[in-house]
């Protein structure tokens, strides 16, 4: 079978860019063991890039122009957007399958008779939340069931039909390349000495929703409350070839947050790592922070660090909530610096690691082997269906509603994923009426809230209707 695959992100033959292109790149390697013969339609370095082999029966066609570097990859001009149209339409010609990693290719509805296939890697950028409403995709994969539940109370309203097709295979993590691992090399490599510690990993991508920001906050309570006075916080720099103005003030906020908060001689900012340094550089940490705002649909590194043996941190902000229970990662709510440090303190104090057994049911619940036959067996197997329809919104006169999936209550109110904000009664007047209501099933035209009051969280997109 020939598959085409999409990716708007740029790949390469050595180096890893994040998540979503090493997916993709097991992926293909997997589809092409199958007996399946792909090629992977990509955009185009900004240096320029040659066709090139990613493996056996793996053809990469980086031939489409989109704007390069993030962010809007369609700040383009109309006859660029026409001409990746006429390419992704001639690659389709001859292909059985197509497979948009992400759903950030944003084409005429159904302008293809081939099967398409559609796995949202993020519910956040523009492009993948605009394709959700766009797509006409006849299977639908999401990472994770709270991007499944994105996907279902926000493009599911208006596109009839859509949450039937939607079927979620979480990200599988590899355990020949991420297990616990010798630390020599890669101490060496960053220029560490054995009496530099403890060790905070910050494994993101250089983004101010990544959470750099918050890291440094609590590595000043590390160093000035804990008295850590040997702390080293390690973050990686941006491919440069990728990096734009966005990416420039956010290093010249970054070093102005290192200077204010006296961490001079605590943070290091390496250059990117390749896939092959990651188990040692995992390992090499003591505790991994992932306290970001961003709204993950998977969150990869956070469970990666977790199977190299190094505790992780998480914001409980989108998947991180219910990705794994409290008993196998480490949780704090959004914003809370304070409870963030508590518990690194404890962590490096304690020595802890993540253990054997921990380790083996995380790998069990992200199971690579089960997310690449999973992919396969719907890429190969879908067939092509009648295009979804629009249909009326579904805040009906009656209708039953409940909390929407990108919000959470805590003892701070409810935290919207979104709006990175709690909201409280002092934002809006009788919200303690809404949070004893959901735990009932209550309707819009019920006595239990103010219609004043249910119409200001339907603005604020606390809650959703009930299908």
């Amino acid at each position: 079978m020939k598959i085409l695959c999409f990716s708007i992100n740029p790949l390469y033959p050595e180096l890893i860019t994040g998540g979503a292109s090493k997916h993709l790149t097991r992926l293909s390697h997997h589809l092409a063991v199958k007996g399946h013969e792909v090629t992977i339609l990509c955009t185009e370095d900004p240096k320029g890039q040659a066709p090139f082999e990613l493996g056996h029966n793996i053809r990469v066609e980086p031939l489409l122009h989109f704007h390069q570097p993030f962010p809007q990859p369609y700040a383009i001009a109309p006859g660029e957007l026409a001409l990746i149209y006429d390419t992704v339409s001639r690659f389709l010609f001859d292909a059985d399958r197509f497979y948009i990693h992400d759903g950030e290719l944003l084409l005429p509805r159904n302008f293809t008779q081939v099967p398409v296939i559609t796995s949202f890697r993020d519910n956040i950028y523009p492009e993948s939340v605009l394709g959700s409403f766009l797509t006409q995709a006849d299977d639908i994969i999401a990472v994770s069931e709270y991007s499944a539940e994105v996907l279902k109370a926000s493009a599911g309203r208006m596109l009839a039909g859509l949450s039937k097709r939607v079927q979620v295979i979480p990200n599988g993590i590899d355990p020949a390349v991420f297990s616990p691992a010798g630390t020599q090399p890669i101490r060496a490599k960053l220029g560490l000495s054995d009496d530099d510690w403890p060790i905070v990993l910050h494994p993101h991508r250089p983004e101010a929703g990544k959470g750099l920001a918050s890291t440094l906050a609590v590595a000043e309570l590390l160093v000035y409350k804990y008295g850590f006075d040997r702390l080293k916080v390690l973050a990686p720099n941006w491919v440069e070839s990728m990096e734009g103005h966005q990416e420039d003030a956010f290093y010249q906020e970054i070093h102005r947050q290192i200077a204010t908060r006296g961490l001079n001689d605590h943070v290091l900012l390496h250059p990117w790592l390749s896939q092959a340094e990651m188990a040692g550089y995992y390992s090499l940490g003591d505790v991994s922070l992932c306290l970001g705002e961003f709204v993950e649909a998977f969150g990869n590194v956070a469970y990666e660090s977790q199977v190299c043996g190094t505790p992780a941190i998480v914001s409980r902000s989108g998947t991180h909530r219910t990705q794994l229970p409290d008993d196998l990662i480490f949780k704090v709510d959004p914003g809370d610096i304070t409870q963030a440090a508590e518990l690194a303190a404890e962590i490096i104090k304690g020595r802890k690691r993540v253990s054997q057994d921990a380790r083996e049911e995380i790998l069990r619940r992200f199971s690579l082997e089960k997310q690449l036959l999973s992919y396969e067996s719907i890429i190969s197997g879908c067939e092509k269906r009648a295009p979804l329809d629009y249909q009326q919104p579904g805040w009906q006169k009656g209708g039953s509603f409940k909390l929407a999936p990108w919000c959470f209550m805590t003892q701070g109110g409810i935290y919207h994923d979104y709006k990175n904000r709690y909201f409280t009664a002092r934002d809006i007047e009788g919200l303690d009426q809404l949070v004893m209501a959901l735990g009932k099933s209550v309707s819009t035209d019920g006595e239990e809230l103010p219609g004043q009051l249910l119409a200001r969280c339907q603005a604020e997109s606390l809650v959703v209707p009930v299908d």
